[in-house]
């Protein structure tokens, strides 16, 4: 074998198997069990509205991740698009969010497993099973990728059933008027009041982290037959499919509930839904569903987000010994298994330390700004290379990344001052690293 293909991934899927891959990183059933709770908390009944903008705003960044996907193919991703499109420095600091990602979804989704987990038997600890979930699924991840595009496949199937369950729950159990949602209530301190218009602009971050994931189409390129084409469809596809079920299930699940108070102080609201609806049998059948979910949600996710590591080491982002050892690629299963391992044991650690909420409203963050990178160079792309080929084009251009750009910025006015403050430190030691030593 010669050492090009030593280093190279394995092109096992083809485009079914990459949109069931996207979709999985998606994941309808558990963003909507665990990222979707954080927009009840943020809020309440006015998380309708959130959710809706939310995932207006991610078709529109799907558009322009799709055109530009299809013309930078590379298990990069984002970060290589926006290194193309806006140059060297602002690729760098898309990189290290990227990064920075992919520590915090799979910790976050590992999380909402310890959560669900404790709703089903209470003595299981959340943070203690979380971190024992992730090693798991972190050894799982180095298997060869169409081994888990069928793993992966298998527990979508098993996520829309218990999807389908909670929107019919609400579709036939319609509980609560539709004031609830033109005059909106949340939880503050156990009582139920209005919500500020600004509340409703600071969930919009954890909405679109919900629905978040279709890039990943365009990290498993390199693993992909065919045209590159089909990555632009596979990202459109996978972000359509997730808005309309995630949404679908965010609204009949609220409206299908009995008691308000308790469904908007509950850590496990939507199959608590179920439970009241259908009794303890069925809310254990949709907590079991919950568990291959977020397995499947948790898994996706480390594969994608390994392949972003191992592409910033293949690059030369940083110092020749840890390029060499991030872009090791497995003999056998040729995964990037050194990235996977790293990436999962960090995710690990986090899920023993940290809280759900605390790490969708940070992560949410590191999202918005890299949604708004991408579609500044939506926008510098066709200027700059107005010849450049382009296999998938997104229609309306350029209103897409204009409606992106107002909305995340909006959204960013609201965010925790914490995070924020967080997010500059790391834009600051992110360019120093770069001029002083990676721009040398």
């Amino acid at each position: 074998m010669s050492e090009t293909n030593k280093h190279s991934l394995e092109r096992g899927l083809g485009f079914k198997g990459l949109l069931s891959l996207a979709l999985s990183d998606i994941t309808p059933m558990a963003s909507l069990l665990v990222t979707a709770g954080a927009v009840l908390v943020l809020s309440g009944t006015a998380g309708v509205w959130a959710f809706s903008i939310g995932c207006f705003i991610a078709i529109t960044v799907a558009m322009s991740m799709a055109e530009l996907g299809s013309m930078y193919p590379t298990a990069g991703g984002l970060f290589y698009i926006v290194n193309k499109v806006l140059g060297r420095p602002i690729g760098f600091l898309a990189m290290v969010d990227y990064v920075l990602q992919g520590v915090f979804i799979p910790a976050t989704l590992a999380l909402g497993l310890g959560t669900y987990l404790h709703s089903l038997s209470p003595s299981i600890p959340v943070n203690a099973s979380s971190a024992i979930g992730m090693a798991v699924i972190t050894l799982l991840a180095v298997l060869r990728i169409h081994i888990s595009a069928i793993i992966v496949t298998i527990c979508l199937a098993i996520e829309g059933i218990v999807l389908a369950l909670i929107i019919g729950v609400g579709l036939f159990h319609w509980n609560q008027p539709l004031s609830i949602i033109t005059n909106p209530v949340m939880l503050t301190d156990g009582k139920l009041g209005s919500v500020a218009g600004a509340a409703v602009v600071a969930a919009i971050a954890s909405s679109l982290f919900s629905v978040n994931g279709y890039d990943s189409a365009i990290n498993f390129s390199e693993e992909v037959k065919g045209s590159a084409r089909s990555v632009g469809r596979a990202v459109l596809f996978a972000a359509l499919a997730g808005v309309a079920l995630e949404l679908t299930a965010f609204i009949f699940g609220l409206f299908g509930t009995k008691d308000l108070t308790t469904y908007l102080g509950s850590s496990t609201p939507f199959t608590d839904s179920v439970t009241n609806a259908l009794g303890s049998g069925a809310g254990k059948v949709v907590l079991i569903g919950a568990l291959f979910a977020i397995v499947n949600a948790t898994l996706a996710i480390t594969l994608q987000f390994a392949r972003v590591l191992w592409a910033s080491g293949r690059d030369q982002a940083w110092p020749t010994p840890v390029n060499d050892f991030l872009g090791k690629v497995h003999p056998k299963f040729r995964s990037p298994w050194i990235s996977t391992l790293l990436i999962g044991g960090i995710s690990t650690i986090f899920c023993l330390k940290s809280s759900l909420i605390s790490t969708v409203t940070f992560t949410a963050v590191l999202i918005i700004i890299l949604y708004a990178l991408i579609a500044i160079a939506a926008l510098v792309s066709r200027v700059k290379d107005k010849n450049a080929e382009r296999p998938f084009k997104m229609m309306f251009w350029p209103i897409p990344p204009i409606i992106t750009i107002v909305g995340v910025g909006v959204t960013l006015t609201q965010q925790k001052t914490s995070d924020l403050k967080i997010i500059a430190i790391i834009i600051v030691v992110s360019l120093a690293y770069y001029y002083l030593y990676l721009n040398r």
